[in-house]
C-alpha cells in the first residue's frame, strides 16, 4: 500500500498542474518557463544530491550491469518499434512519431520522481546511470526517426562538416550524472552548505514536474485524442507490452532486485514529453505527437501502479 500511495501523490500532482491550468493560474508562457527550471536547474540539482554517498565496488559493477542492461533493453525496443510499425501498416510520419513514442519514455519528468518514490536516493543513482543511452539515443536515432522523410531539415542539422552538433549530446542532465558519478567515484562529500542548498532546489523536482504534465493534459482537447485506435494500440505497446516483455526477459536470465526494477519501471513511463518539442523542431507531426504524450500520460496514472506491483512481486 505504500508504493500505491506514492503513485496516488504523483497523481494527485498531476491533477493540480491540470486544474490552475484550466483555471488559468498558469499560462503557456509559465509551462515553458516551468519545463525549463525543471529540466535545466531542479533536476540537475536532485541527480547531484542523489548520486552523493560513498564509493563501493559493489554499486560499481552493479552501475556497469545496469547501463549493459540498457543498451539491450534499447536494442529490443528499436527493433520493437521498426517491427510493429511495419506489421500495422503504419507509414509517413504517423510512422515516425509512433516509433519515437514506443522508444522514447518521460524518464524525467516521470522517470526519476517515480523512482525516488519508490527506491529512494540510491534508485535515482542507478535510473541516472542507466539513462545514460537515452540521451545519445535521443539526438541520434531520434532525430533520425523524426528527419527520414524531410531530407532539408536533415541538411540543416548538419554542420560546415557534415557532422551533427555534438554539442547537443551536452546538456544539464548529462552533466549533472557525469558530475554526480565523479563525487560517488571519488567519495567526494559535498559542503552541508552546497549540498543543502542542491537537495532544496532538487527537492521541486518532483511537484514542478508532475504540475507541468498536469498543464500539458489540460492543453489538450479530449475529443482530439480518444478517436484513433492506432494511437491506444501504442500505448498499450508503450506501457504495458513492452514492461512486462523486460520483465519476463530480465526475470528470466535471473536478474532481480534493481537491475529488474529500474529498467521495468523506466520502460513504463509515458512517452517522452519532449516528444512534441522534438517534432515541432524537425518539421514532423507535433499535434500527433501532443496526442500521444497526452493519451500515454493519461493512461499511465492507471498502468503505472499496475507494473509497480509486478516488480515489487518480483523483486522488490
Amino acid at each position: 500500500m505504500a508504493i500505491l500511495d506514492q503513485v496516488i501523490v504523483l497523481f494527485l500532482l498531476i491533477v493540480i498542474g491540470y486544474v490552475i491550468k484550466k483555471m488559468k493560474v498558469i499560462s503557456n508562457d509559465m509551462n515553458k518557463d516551468l519545463s525549463n527550471l525543471v529540466m535545466n536547474v531542479a533536476l540537475p540539482a536532485f541527480i547531484i544530491t542523489a548520486m552523493n554517498f560513498s564509493f563501493s565496488p559493489e554499486v560499481l559493477i552493479k552501475s556497469g550491469k545496469l547501463i549493459i542492461i540498457s543498451v539491450g533493453v534499447y536494442i529490443l525496443v528499436i527493433l520493437s518499434s521498426f517491427g510493429l510499425t511495419k506489421f500495422m501498416g503504419i507509414k509517413g510520419t504517423d510512422r515516425d512519431i509512433f516509433q519515437y513514442a514506443i522508444i522514447f519514455s518521460n524518464v524525467g519528468y516521470m522517470g526519476y520522481p517515480v523512482i525516488r518514490a519508490l527506491m529512494g536516493d540510491e534508485g535515482v543513482f542507478y535510473a541516472a546511470l542507466y539513462n545514460l543511452p537515452f540521451n545519445i539515443l535521443i539526438w541520434t536515432l531520434g532525430v533520425h526517426i523524426l528527419t527520414r522523410n524531410n531530407k532539408k531539415t536533415i541538411q540543416n542539422e548538419l554542420d560546415s562538416k557534415k557532422s551533427l552538433d555534438v554539442k547537443k549530446f551536452i546538456n544539464p542532465g548529462m552533466i549533472a550524472v557525469i558530475i554526480g558519478f565523479i563525487l560517488f567515484l571519488f567519495s567526494i562529500n559535498l559542503p552541508y552548505s552546497i549540498f543543502r542548498t542542491l537537495e532544496l532546489v532538487g527537492s521541486l523536482t518532483t511537484p514542478l514536474a508532475m504540475i507541468f504534465i498536469g498543464s500539458i493534459l489540460a492543453d489538450v482537447k479530449i475529443t482530439d485524442v480518444f478517436t484513433t485506435r492506432k494511437n491506444f494500440m501504442i500505448c498499450g505497446i508503450r506501457l504495458v507490452i513492452l514492461p512486462i516483455l523486460v520483465i519476463v526477459i530480465l526475470k528470466s536470465i535471473g536478474l532481480g532486485n534493481y537491475l529488474l526494477a529500474i529498467p521495468a519501471i523506466i520502460i513504463s513511463m509515458p512517452v517522452a514529453a519532449n516528444a512534441a518539442i522534438m517534432a515541432a523542431k524537425f518539421n514532423n507531426d507535433y499535434h500527433l505527437a501532443s496526442k500521444m504524450v497526452f493519451l500515454s500520460t493519461f493512461f499511465s496514472v492507471f498502468t503505472i501502479p499496475l507494473i509497480v506491483l509486478i516488480v515489487t512481486g518480483c523483486c522488490l
